[in-house]
């Protein structure tokens, strides 16, 4: 895993070295996603300036270096992330006569983007964000993944077009003037996280997933997308196919993780009391026969604590075992440097333990496998059934008003009013989002947890959890990788019917009865605990909470934006009341307006 960053140069006044100069800042900015190699290289044209830092993983050789050039020297890559299938499509490429001199996955981008341009992406399996800039051309493509799991942030200024994996190394470009978005933040309050193309400074923007951008020489933009998961109902599978349909998972699942076994480096897997990564380690140690090191955080004094369980599906599982109990002094040192290691707010309360989960597992491992994606993909989530069963039984109401609905509801961080009242201009962004997600409830007769899967894919899969996943590793330079995320596995999940997801009674049924061939009934059939840090956390910590929340209203008052918008600050904070989602929210923001090194 990587670090990318780059600068379009659309002035042919700016030095050359001042622009190298701006892309070795930028690469000490996400030094921690590849503490292993650095890189930089200018065209000489001074269009084009690209940065990378290298976590090695594949092929550990110098060979690896980047940013790398094609054979023929008309492409230059930066690129940050894993293609799993690269060997497959190595081996197709090879047959059409292309010869290679690593054994990279990036030298395998290269080819095949020589071959099929953008459409190259939709046969690859992976995760990632990355810049291809064509010499001949002139034209920069940027790219992400299909559900986000690797970042992608970009910003047009006066003659410069830059981009990065963080949004920190943005910042670095002092040309760039940069504000707190009022759209974002009455977004931020409502959803805890900025949901993509947006992001919480103007005029950065985020890449959304499954998206190609392409920027010409002289600073024109096109953007199309490659995917987007949707329900496909026409090809739906029914209760009636349930065995053949988890015989058909099981298959897909074993492909994906072995797949990303793929490593040149120590290799692990996380693990709680949860379905997902509970199959995942299943299928590692049962089905693939790996030996394989699981890693589990618990929470000190909550009776909810799922590391035992963990440890019990450890031991029958024959796995390397290792866990961590989070305590009050691991909340205050996290708490305490929260601002600094997220990149961009994000008020998941499951932030702070991923953290602590990933520091401990980078002792022993390099990369991770993880049940990201579970959730969404198969209807794992408590808060569906409630929403699903009120939507069905009266659909009267407008598709805006269903999300908006959900939001507020299932996902709590600020009510509706309180963000209307302090943030007016803003609010209308709030608005747009409910419009824009409004076709997944408009499909006649399809029922809303249908909905609900698709609208969590697109937002709150890479706008909170993803996001969180990807920041909090990449702290420690460990790679995660999501077997879920597989386009095979893609497919299966959206023909999944109602009766695979839900019965009733049990939520992700396909999945359960997949593991039930590897575990007893007490796991199959646990109820779905999240990973956030639970209440216990915060009640045992309440003299720190009421320090920390003193704090950010004191840090918020100082800056620019909130000083020019009298009153709004303490609306918010009255709004929180004891929220535990819009109290941890606003520190975040407060911690992490604090970290940044601009005034805001």
């Amino acid at each position: 895993m990587c670090g990318i960053a780059g600068y379009l140069n659309f002035n042919p006044a700016r030095a050359p070295d001042v622009l190298q100069a701006t892309i070795a800042r930028m690469n000490r900015r996400i030094a921690h996603r590849g503490p292993d190699d650095r890189g930089q290289w200018g065209d000489p044209d001074n269009l084009c300036h690209l940065g990378h830092t290298r976590l090695s993983v594949l092929d550990l050789s110098a060979a690896g270096h980047q940013p790398m050039h094609s054979a023929d020297g008309r492409y230059v890559i930066s690129f940050n992330g894993e293609i799993y299938n690269y060997r497959n499509l190595r081996q197709q490429l090879e047959k059409l006569g292309h010869a290679f001199h690593t054994g990279t996955d990036t030298e395998v981008i290269l080819a095949g983007f020589a071959v099929d341009g953008v459409d190259f992406f939709t046969v690859v399996d992976g995760m990632f964000a990355l810049a291809i800039f064509d010499r001949e051309t002139g034209i920069t493509t940027l790219a992400r993944d299909r559900a986000g799991e690797k970042p992608l942030y970009y910003a047009a200024g006066d003659g410069f077009l830059a981009f990065a994996s963080e949004l920190r190394a943005l910042l670095e470009i002092e040309e760039l003037p940069v504000t707190l978005s009022e759209p974002a933040l009455a977004l931020y309050f409502t959803l805890r996280y900025v949901p993509d193309p947006d992001t919480i400074l103007t005029p950065v923007k985020k890449l959304e997933p499954g998206c190609v951008l392409q920027v010409t020489r002289d600073g024109r933009q096109s953007l199309n997308r490659y995917y987007s998961f949707e329900i496909d109902q026409a090809h739906e599978v029914g209760p009636d196919k349930l065995g053949r349909y988890v015989d058909t998972l099981e298959e897909a699942l074993s492909e994906a993780l072995t797949d990303r076994l793929n490593s040149d480096v120590p290799l692990g897997a996380f693990l709680s009391s949860g379905v997902d990564s509970a199959l995942a380690c299943a299928l590692l140690a049962k089905k693939l026969g790996k030996t394989v090191k699981t890693f589990t955080i618990g929470f000190e004094g909550d009776p909810g604590s799922e590391h035992e369980a963990a440890r019990d599906i450890a031991q029958r599982l024959g796995t390397e075992h290792r866990e961590h109990i989070f305590t009050a002094a691991d909340f205050d040192r996290i708490c305490g440097d929260i601002g600094k290691l997220l990149d961009e707010p994000n008020g998941d309360r499951s932030c702070v333990p991923t953290y602590l989960l990933a520091e401990f597992t980078r002792r022993h491992v390099t990369v991770a496998i993880s049940g990201d994606a579970g959730d969404e993909l198969f209807g794992g989530y408590s808060r569906y059934p409630a929403f699903a069963v009120a939507y069905d039984r009266d659909r009267s109401g407008r598709a805006p008003a269903m999300v908006q609905t959900y939001i507020e509801r299932g996902l709590p961080v600020f009510a509706a009013d309180a963000v209307r009242e302090a943030l007016p201009q803003g609010y209308e962004a709030v608005l747009d989002f409910y419009d824009r997600y409004a076709p997944v409830f408009m499909h006649l007769g399809r029922p809303a947890l249908h909905s609900l899967r698709q609208l969590d894919f697109r937002t709150y899969l890479p706008g909170a959890v993803l996001a969180k996943v990807d920041r909090m590793t990449m702290q420690h330079a460990l790679e995660v990788r999501t077997p879920f995320l597989s386009p095979r596995m893609l497919n299966l999940a959206g023909r999944a019917g109602m009766g695979l997801c839900w019965n009733g009674r049990m939520q992700k049924l396909a999945l359960r009865h997949l593991l039930a061939r590897y575990l007893p009934a007490p796991h199959v059939q646990a109820p779905k605990k999240g990973f956030g840090m639970p209440p216990s956390v915060f009640f045992n910590n309440q003299p720190r909470l009421e320090q920390e929340l003193r704090q950010a209203h004191r840090r918020l008052t100082e800056t620019r934006f909130f000083g020019e918008r009298p009153g709004a600050l303490d609306r918010l904070f009255r709004a929180a009341g004891n929220g535990i989602n819009a109290i941890w929210a606003t520190i975040v923001l407060a911690k992490w307006v604090d970290s940044v090194e601009r005034p805001l």
